[in-house]
């Protein structure tokens, strides 16, 4: 019986931090909410940003402490969790960003399948698909499909093809950074 309630102490702090992740995964999965939440965040000054996210924080792990010492612990544990897998090695690198990269894959992945039959059809090859998700400017991001994965390589790399067909959307800008998201899928993002 004990296990039990212990177990059940653990469960739901470790529950609401795997919200948390889900959270920060759909605001960088949903174009645009990244933009929003940066302009928003941008209104308050750093030093109240900082006293506001460790105040939450205290509140809510003293909140799981104030239940069981266990459920505190565990909160904390959750928390320090989700932060380091949103921020580390970078926001760009980290695991929250690959899990949103790859929910974008598997809600476009059809349309990038599709672009690229489409390619196929009237003769351009390598079949690059790309589809801008997101923007600011000259700011771009999206996803892309190239089974060549010469989207990864430096420009100057590229084979003449792929510069013709690839090279000729966004893909082809100057500072393009790219990731590898899962089999022949990227994500890509430019200034």
């Amino acid at each position: 019986m004990a296990s039990r309630s212990i177990a059940s102490r653990i469960v739901i702090p470790l529950g609401i931090s795997l919200l948390l992740f889900a959270a920060a995964v759909c605001e960088l999965a949903v174009p645009g909410a990244w933009l929003f939440a940066a302009m928003c965040i941008e209104l308050v000054p750093s030093a109240a940003r900082i006293v506001v996210a460790a105040s939450l924080a205290t509140v809510i792990v003293g909140f799981f402490w104030w239940r069981h010492p266990i459920s505190g612990i565990a909160m904390a544990c959750g928390l320090v969790a989700v932060v380091m897998l949103s921020r580390l090695p970078t926001i760009g690198e980290s695991p929250v960003n690959w899990v949103a990269h790859l929910a974008q894959v598997a809600y476009y992945g059809g349309d990038l399948r599709k672009q690229a039959v489409e390619l196929k059809r009237r003769g351009i090859s390598p079949a690059v698909a790309a589809i801008t998700l997101d923007g600011f400017g000259s700011m771009g991001s999206g996803v892309a499909l190239d089974p060549t994965g010469q989207i990864a390589l430096p420009p100057d790399k590229r084979s003449a093809a792929w510069q013709a067909t690839g090279g000729q959307t966004e893909l082809g800008v100057d500072g393009l950074q790219t990731w590898h998201i899962v089999g022949d899928y990227y994500a890509w993002f430019h200034y």
